[in-house]
């Protein structure tokens, strides 16, 4: 038997078939062929269209034959094969399941990305003195191209590889912005020169490199190796020592790391040089450090909590019709392998869907960029969600003290991992359905439930 067939075998264990309670999930945990495998099954149509759309016929237009495609990531590839080999195998089984090219593949994954300096994203984290009982809070909104954007827990069983929550475009597994088992949140986004609004670090100039790896490939290798903000800057120095980091016309890089400590940091870098701070004040801002936004959440006299810190992130300074997604993570300094928690937003303006580091599954949706194209169509206004999102956040606070209960008292790990799973896909379940009711039904729901 192939080993394709095998992996679809395997994937039939896996995927569950959905209940009344709980959405149809997935778990993309094993092998990088395993974890290629299934999500080329379920984001095949994803694939084969951005493929065409963003990369195959640009490059047509522009006179490129296959082999000069292949010819300008073959330094890309080296690189993958070095620092983590496993993406190639993983890339190759995700082309395999979704029937494109296995070359062209791994060339589009690298190479697609190159127009990314036509947009621009907002990341922004708040000091622990100034939150709410020292909670540690990161949050990205990405601008970017309105295309299929998808979720997931990527959980390797290769050694050393560390699980983490990723937002990424449906057609291949890459990381906007990240959260792992360590309890250190990233996010890369335009360079710091464009942005001085927002930043006081400085650069020198240096040439543009073209081939290399882009930001999105180092943040993904970042999530897998680094456990702190300071490790996750290492990484990055090392990347540009090597000459491995390629930013094209832009020749740069911004990033904001938080990790379990609370340790804020700013990075930007260019083809040769990385520059850093580490940042105290109440509110950091990657850009509109002078949006309504970023005066709100300074402006907030008492601890920010988790409410205020999040709808933030919909605030029109902030929030516009390219947002198309948005994490919020609390970071758990002392379980964050287990009570971390992403709530994911496709597109960001949408509801968030609370997601635990603990989990192992995944509703499909999410997955697959059915909640992002479900959400599009949603008009409900914010404060709809936020009042959602308020009920949610609570439970879950609640549940985190019973989880915290359970562990002090010796229970077992897996039962903790039960109980936060079921709650997360129940919500899911919940949120699912939200997003498919039309706005005017759900405002007069609402309306009626309220005191």
């Amino acid at each position: 038997m192939s080993r394709i067939f095998v992996a679809l075998a395997i994937l039939s264990l896996v995927t569950t078939a959905a209940s009344a309670d709980t959405p149809k999930v997935v778990s993309l945990s094993g092998t990088p062929e395993q974890i290629g495998t299934r999500w080329g099954e379920f984001n095949r149509d994803a694939i084969t269209r951005d493929m065409k759309e963003i990369y195959l016929e640009p490059a047509a237009q522009a006179g490129l034959s296959r082999e000069q495609l292949l010819e300008r990531t073959a330094f890309s590839l080296r690189i993958m094969k070095e620092i983590a080999p496993h993406w190639v195998d993983e890339f190759r089984a995700t082309a395999r399941a979704a029937g494109v090219d296995e070359e062209l593949y791994l060339a589009y994954v690298d190479g697609q990305v190159r127009k990314r300096f036509l947009h621009e994203c907002t990341s922004y984290a708040v000091s622990r003195e100034f939150a709410e009982q020292g909670a540690i809070l990161f949050h990205k909104n990405r601008d970017n191209v309105d295309r299929p954007q998808a979720a997931a827990i990527i959980e390797s069983t290769l050694p050393g590889i560390h699980k983490f929550i990723v937002i990424s475009d449906a057609s291949r597994i890459t990381c906007s912005m990240m959260v792992n088992d360590q309890g250190l949140a990233g996010a890369a986004d335009y360079p710091a020169d464009r942005k001085k609004d927002s930043s006081n670090l400085t650069l020198p100039p240096s040439e543009p490199r073209y081939r290399g790896l882009m930001s999105d490939a180092i943040l993904r290798h970042i999530a897998e190796r680094a456990a702190t903000s300071q490790e996750a800057l290492a990484i990055l120095e090392q990347m540009v020592a090597q000459g491995y980091f390629a930013g094209g016309e832009v020749n740069g890089n911004h990033w904001l790391f938080v990790d379990r400590h609370g340790t804020m940091i700013e990075v930007c870098n260019n083809s040769r040089h990385v520059v850093s701070q580490v940042h105290r004040q109440k509110a950091y801002f990657s850009r509109l450090n002078k949006s309504e936004a970023a005066k709100r959440l300074r402006s907030h006299q008492q601890p920010i909590d988790f409410h205020t810190f999040h709808n933030i992130s919909r605030d029109p300074s902030i929030c516009f019709a390219s947002s198309i997604s948005g994490m919020t993570v609390e970071i758990d300094p002392d379980h964050p392998d287990l009570l971390t928690c992403a709530w994911i937003a496709l597109p960001a303006r949408s509801v968030a869907f609370p997601i635990w580091m603990g989990q192992t599954r995944m509703p499909m949706e999410l997955v697959n960029g059915e909640s992002h194209q479900a959400a599009k169509k949603n008009s409900q206004p914010a404060p709809h969600w936020e009042e959602l999102e308020q009920e949610l956040h609570a439970q879950k606070e609640q549940l985190k003290q019973e989880i915290q209960s359970s562990i002090e008292a010796g229970n077992p790990r897996a039962a903790c991992v039960d109980q936060i799973e079921s709650w997360s896909l129940a919500q899911a379940k919940r949120l699912t359905d939200a997003l498919k009711t039309p706005a005017a039904s759900s405002t007069q729901t609402v309306s009626h439930a309220a005191p």
